[in-house]
């Protein structure tokens, strides 16, 4: 390109092509220009999304999504100059020497703006919903809950720490990632503080000591667009929480 992209089209299907600020799902792998795979989607056993960002420099990776449409696939060689600049030469690694190359083998999935992906993710809770049984409740923010046992007790307010039992599973693969259960050991911590996920801080002002529920959280009250690295939270996941309020303890005056 007139920027210095070095690409080429593996694959190039019709359609519309990434803007910056929508989402991309794609598989993506990464080889030094010796052929050896560095890392790659495929063995995660599933593709990632990312936000479309402004290019990070002249001819980056950045610049290659934007030319791609939905069933593209292509290669994208990027100087690792270009990535390592302004870095100690002791922080490059040894797999990337001066004047090499790193090669983004990418395919393309699906594109969506970002109020497309909040409509999916809207759908894919009403269906998670209507397949189990649950009565949702609705905040102004897009929280989903649904009140399995009402609790009598107090109200956590902002300040107040909770002890909570839960189980946390993702909402599109059903993989379970963590349950206080499984450890015996309640989790407690001050609502509203920011300690949690919005979608937690939110919740646990809604519902009484006492209550169990089911809460639906969408990836903006959630991991957002980074998603929990090592974990099986992938960018703009959507998560279930079944949860059970112990206990709610005033904050000191």
């Amino acid at each position: 390109t007139a920027t210095g992209l070095e690409y080429e089209l593996v694959e190039d299907k019709e359609g519309k092509t990434a803007r910056p600020g929508d989402f991309i799902t794609l598989h993506i792998t990464y080889k030094t220009d010796k052929d050896s795979v560095l890392n790659s989607t495929y063995k995660m056993g599933r593709p990632i999304t990312s936000k479309v960002t402004p290019p990070m420099f002249k001819g980056s990776f950045e610049e290659g999504l934007v030319m791609l449409s939905e069933g593209d696939s292509a290669n994208f060689y990027i100087p690792s100059d270009s990535l390592f600049k302004g870095q100690p030469d002791e922080h490059r690694p040894k797999f990337c020497p001066k004047g090499s190359k790193i090669i983004y083998s990418v395919r393309v999935t699906k594109i969506e703006d970002s109020k497309t992906m909040e409509l999916a993710q809207e759908k894919q809770i009403e269906e998670y919903a209507g397949k189990n049984g649950l009565k949702l409740e609705k905040t102004a923010s897009g929280l989903c809950y649904a009140v399995t046992i009402p609790g009598a007790g107090a109200k956590a307010a902002k300040g107040d720490t909770v002890s909570v039992h839960y189980e946390g599973t993702t909402l599109a693969e059903g993989k379970k990632f963590d349950s206080s259960r499984e450890r015996n050991q309640p989790f407690d911590f001050p609502v509203g503080q920011g300690f949690v996920i919005p979608g937690w801080d939110e919740a646990l002002q809604l519902l009484p000591a006492g209550s169990k529920a089911t809460l639906l959280i969408p990836s903006k009250l959630a991991y957002g667009e980074q998603g929990a690295p090592g974990s099986p939270i992938g960018p703009n996941a959507s998560l279930i929480f079944e949860i059970e309020v112990m206990s709610v303890k005033p904050a000191k005056k």
